[in-house]
């Protein structure tokens, strides 16, 4: 499948959109994220249903995905769009386009250091011109800049890939033995497993355990369904986060 040139400038355009502020960081909480990724990148290329399953495989790797103090274990978005992109264009299955898409992801998380190394620059720039008196010039730099450097480190990088890309990915697997193809094909089947131990690690203490637990049950020997199962989480967070508010509220009040 050739990716036409608005295609992958379509694609760009939605990655760079999932790390930037705009809309109150609904890119981030939202576009960033592989599934959706997917289903966006499947539907720009004609394909919505293979991108969206695609897109679930690099979720599932990405479940325990979280960046703390600047360190970025890889880069769930460009994964789920470009590895989305690069796999439906060279025509890979679900397992291979995980395995692919872990390599883009931590590849891309190179721009992600480079972002912020450049962005460190502002900061300096921003005190000074605090030191001159010059307040307004301040939210300027905090917002222009910056955006000019991520739209220039990731809608670039992610339209050229896309675009480019397929060519190279199908090159490389027509020279490819079968035996190594099937290496690809068993790590992809191993990927998942990796984030949902990720995931299992985050979640797993004595408070949130339990639920973990409830939810397995529910499923299984219930055979609820998972929108049930999901409707019931949210039914039950939302009543503890109540209990913990009033009880913070109550506490603060006899103090």
């Amino acid at each position: 499948m050739k990716i036409a040139v608005w295609q992958a400038v379509l694609i760009g355009l939605f990655y760079y959109i999932s790390w930037s502020p705009w809309l109150s960081y609904v890119g981030f909480f939202t576009w960033n994220r592989p599934l959706v990724a997917g289903l966006v990148t499947g539907t720009i290329l004609g394909q919505p249903l293979e991108g969206a399953l695609i897109g679930a495989g690099i979720n599932v790797i990405y479940l325990g995905f979280m960046s703390a103090g600047g360190a970025q274990m890889g880069d769930p978005a460009f994964a789920g769009y470009v590895g989305t992109a690069l796999a439906i264009a060279s025509n890979l299955d679900a397992k291979t386009a995980m395995t692919i898409s872990v390599p883009l992801g931590t590849i891309a998380s190179v721009l992600w250091i480079g972002k912020m190394t450049i962005n460190s620059f502002f900061v300096h720039w921003a005190d000074r011109e605090v030191e001159k008196g010059n307040i307004n010039a301040v939210a300027f730099i905090n917002i222009v800049p910056p955006q000019i450097v991520l739209f220039v480190l990731s809608f670039i990088p992610a339209a050229l890939v896309v675009y480019y890309g397929p060519d190279a990915v199908s090159g490389l697997l027509s020279i490819m033995s079968p035996k190594v193809l099937h290496v690809f094909d068993v790590i992809g089947g191993m990927l998942p497993a990796l984030g949902i131990a990720m995931n299992l690690k985050l979640i797993g203490n004595k408070f949130t355990m339990p639920f973990f637990v409830l939810g397995i049950l529910l499923s299984v020997y219930f055979e609820i369904d998972i929108v049930v199962i999901s409707i019931i989480g949210i039914i039950l967070a939302l009543t503890i986060t109540n209990l913990k508010h009033d009880g913070n509220a109550g506490a603060n009040v006899s103090n």
